[in-house]
């Protein structure tokens, strides 16, 4: 199948393709791979030492009006009072103007994220999120336990997205008007490890969500309840910072 029999393919059953594209020496540089998870991108050897591309040239592409496990994330997180914002397919990065296109209406996210990965907006969802992360020397679980603990506290339960190098989004609901920000680099009064994100005092900082795939690797929810309030030790430690 060439690839503009693949286009018409799409065209004609009015779906969405799932994924990126790069037009490369008139052919299609990136791909979908079925092998790999819903939404990963698979290009170059990977690609093409797949063997249902070899049996299906058609399966070069993954494309769904509504791509189930991405919508499905993306709605268990606007359940859970999280307001879904579309980032581009694979990355990390909104574009400009993200803020205005934060949505807590389930019916608004097939069009939102067609060919999107989902990113959830603070300020929105008026949430204080914990980046935990696990990389080199970072133990930011690890940290957050050793904290509670010298301090006779419990981390309590809450909405939780893994990530793909192993750390922990911990969701929390902000108190009124607060203006938490967000802080990167383990530089937070909580410890090294630990990323904060929060409402902030104008547009407020946003996540990676449960649904996306970034670098072939899914963020996924981890422990699906409801979105706990903001402990009182956390709170205190992170508006001291400001």
């Amino acid at each position: 199948m060439t690839e503009r029999d693949v286009q018409a393919v799409i065209e004609a059953s009015d779906y969405v393709r799932h994924g990126g594209v790069t037009r490369h020496g008139g052919s299609y540089s990136t791909c979908i791979c079925p092998k790999a998870a819903c939404g990963a991108v698979a290009s170059g050897d990977e690609r093409d030492g797949c063997p249902e591309h070899s049996l299906n040239p058609a399966q070069y592409w993954h494309w769904s009006a509504e791509c189930p496990q991405v919508l499905a994330a993306a709605r268990t997180a606007v359940d859970r009072g999280l307001a879904v914002i579309p980032l581009p397919s694979g990355g990390r990065v909104p574009e400009p103007g993200w803020q205005r296109q934060a949505t807590l209406l389930p019916e608004r996210l097939p069009e939102l994220l067609a060919g999107r990965g989902v990113g959830i907006g603070c300020r929105a969802s008026n949430v204080v999120v914990l980046d935990l992360d696990v990389h080199g020397d970072d133990d930011g679980p690890g940290v957050l336990a050793a904290l509670a603990d010298r301090l006779g506290e419990a981390v309590p339960e809450t909405f939780t997205v893994a990530t793909p190098s192993g750390g922990r989004h911990l969701y929390f609901r902000a108190p009124m008007g607060c203006t938490i920000g967000s802080v990167s680099g383990g530089r937070t009064a909580l410890g090294p490890g630990i990323d904060v994100r929060g409402p902030g005092r104008r547009s407020g900082g946003y996540l990676v969500g449960p649904g996306s795939v970034v670098g072939g690797l899914p963020y996924t929810i981890a422990h699906n309840v409801p979105v706990a309030p903001l402990p009182d030790w956390i709170s205190q430690r992170l508006r001291a910072q400001q």
